[in-house]
């Protein structure tokens, strides 16, 4: 997974802050709800498989998963533009207007406040009693709905949900629910990926692509009798001859030292290798350069890679 190319180019848009996030979209299909569509172009595969990717990279530490949103959307033709809508108790209207309740405390006759407004008086509709003062002549109870059809008025209307869409109306646990996550990348692998993955893939895309058969982190004798591990080995065969590189990756905080390069070098020459590549992250110390040059080792950077991969030149 992590190995793939175009996997690996994902994640270095993230690293390198070209997009801050893998954000999802709904888009209801058969057999799932979201859509990365970033994911999807990028690596040219479905929503599904775009949706799995995130989960194993999420799952084996690459990608961190936050909230995004959380939808509601209708159960019969998966509309998400739904409106929680409050319905009469009494005759199941939607007509209904949010009202003030007063009530006079002298005939206890209680109404919206609208009905005891006389031009810029209160007065009771029941007794005519004008009212002056709130907790001695009325008591203001709070808001209330009140039906404009049947003219009921109560505390707690009957609450729904509205599909516009297909205008049906469902109970507050008759609708779906989904909760969407974006994905960002998880701040410890931003400098391995820049030094160490995202390199090694554009190296293993580029021997590969001139031919070379190449494999990981290879165990070869060398003519002193000692094992090497090798980053990478690479091998073309021509005829009766093998032409044999070996790669080597050095990563350091301001500058690779010299030290790496009379490694790699010494392993290069009892393995008998023909050519030898560094990849130096970010750079090579002045001395290392100095090493480099006197033992012929080609090196590299990311940004001499990304020149490889357009095919601007070859590697040896």
């Amino acid at each position: 997974m992590i190995n793939d190319p175009k996997v690996l180019s994902l994640l270095e848009l993230l690293a390198e802050n070209k997009i801050p996030a893998l954000e999802p979209v709904f888009a209801p299909r058969p057999g799932g709800w979201v859509s990365y569509p970033v994911v999807e172009n990028h690596l040219g595969v479905d929503a599904e498989y775009a949706q799995r990717l995130l989960e194993d990279l999420h799952r084996v530490g690459y990608l961190e998963r936050h909230f995004a949103e959380r939808l509601i959307f209708c159960p019969v033709c998966n509309s998400n533009n739904l409106k929680w809508t409050v319905f009469c108790p009494k005759c199941g209207s939607p007509n209904l207007n949010r009202v003030r309740l007063l009530r006079h405390r002298t005939c206890n006759w209680t109404g919206p406040e609208k009905d005891f407004q006389r031009l810029n008086e209160r007065v009771c509709p029941k007794c005519r009693a004008e009212l002056f003062l709130i907790g001695s002549d009325y008591d203001d109870l709070g808001s209330r709905y009140q039906c404009e059809d049947c003219r009921e008025i109560t505390r707690t209307p009957v609450e729904k949900w509205h599909c516009p869409n297909c205008n049906r109306t469902f109970p507050k646990d008759g609708v779906r629910e989904l909760i969407l996550y974006r994905f960002v990348l998880d701040p410890a692998q931003i400098s391995k990926l820049r030094l160490e993955r995202i390199p090694r893939a554009k190296v293993l895309e580029i021997l590969k692509r001139e031919g070379y058969d190449v494999q990981e982190a290879a165990r070869l004798v060398g003519r002193s009798g000692a094992e090497h591990i090798i980053d990478i080995l690479a091998t073309k065969q021509t005829g009766p001859l093998e032409h044999r590189i070996i790669v080597g990756f050095a990563s350091a905080e301001r500058a690779v030292d010299s030290e790496e390069v009379i490694k790699l070098y010494a392993k290069a020459y009892d393995v008998n290798a023909q050519d030898i590549i560094l990849i130096a992250v970010p750079r090579l110390s002045e001395d290392a350069q100095q090493f480099a040059q006197h033992y012929h080792i080609r090196v590299y950077n990311a940004e001499a890679l990304d020149r490889l991969l357009a095919g601007a030149e070859h590697i040896v």
